[in-house]
């Protein structure tokens, strides 16, 4: 990579007391309204139920000190022993009721799901019991109330109810207001910044003095590093490598934005 020396004037972004950025109501109302089909959308919803069966532990036999495991036809035994409790289960809960399934067959407990399509999060399923898209299909291809066949999962064999159903829609504004206006308050710091520096893009030769009279306006003279490399105080972007890359020596760039610095 190469080398470069650099002098520039710059602010932190984290320099600007948040006090001089009125950032108003319209503003992020605007801002919600462009953004949330991008951002601010929630997923069709399928709310379920579920109770899981879990194979016994295997069994072993002990002579002395010395532990006789079974061999594998005792576990495919409790499998299939598994298997046929939750089949009953099902059986049962679509002969009654699901609760009434529940109380029967003495559950301690039944654990509620919000599944969704996506694969985000594991479209909302306990990531032990492992990918279960027949779950996700049984919740979004029947109605409501319908009792699934038994599904495998890597933690048992587990029977789901269907309970409800929430469309998709936007996450209202007030639940998002502040993180919009913290976004709204960054950007506005940045044109902030710029509006304080553009003196300094016909006053080269008074860099210094031009920070000298605004606290928080800061001046680095023969900062040396890596083209595409960090420097002190602005940190690095592609705009600033780009920038310097094309740049003759001597020359005056135009006005930067890094993550964290305007220079």
């Amino acid at each position: 990579s190469l080398n470069c020396t650099l002098d520039y004037i710059y602010l932190s972004i984290s320099s600007i007391p948040d006090s001089v950025i009125e950032v108003s109501d319209t503003e992020i109302k605007k801002r919600y309204n462009d953004t949330k089909d991008d951002t601010y959308t929630t997923k069709d919803i399928r709310k379920t139920e579920y109770v899981l069966f879990k194979p016994q532990p295997a069994t072993n036999i002990k002579i002395g000190s010395v532990y006789l495991y079974k061999d594998t036809l005792d576990n495919v035994s409790k499998e299939d022993k598994t298997l046929q409790e939750a089949i009953l289960f099902a059986d049962e809960a679509e002969y009654s009721s699901f609760s009434e399934a529940v109380s029967m067959f003495g559950i301690e407990k039944v654990d509620t799901l919000d599944i969704h399509e996506t694969f985000e999060s594991n479209s909302g399923i306990p990531f032990q019991m492992g990918v279960l898209r027949p779950a996700v299909r049984f919740a979004f291809d029947n109605s409501i109330g319908s009792i699934s066949d038994p599904i495998t999962a890597q933690n048992g064999i587990a029977v789901f109810h269907s309970l409800s159903e929430k469309s998709g829609s936007y996450k209202p504004l007030d639940d998002v207001k502040e993180s919009i206006r913290r976004t709204l308050i960054r950007e506005n710091k940045k044109d902030y910044a710029k509006s304080l520096l553009s003196p300094a893009l016909n006053n080269e030769d008074n860099w210094e003095a031009l920070a000298g009279e605004d606290p928080i306006l800061e001046y680095s003279m023969d900062e040396t590093g890596k083209i595409g490399g960090s420097f002190s105080g602005i940190g690095r972007s592609n705009e600033l490598t780009g920038t310097l890359l094309a740049m003759e020596a001597d020359e005056i760039s135009g006005i930067i934005e890094t993550f964290n610095a305007v220079l």
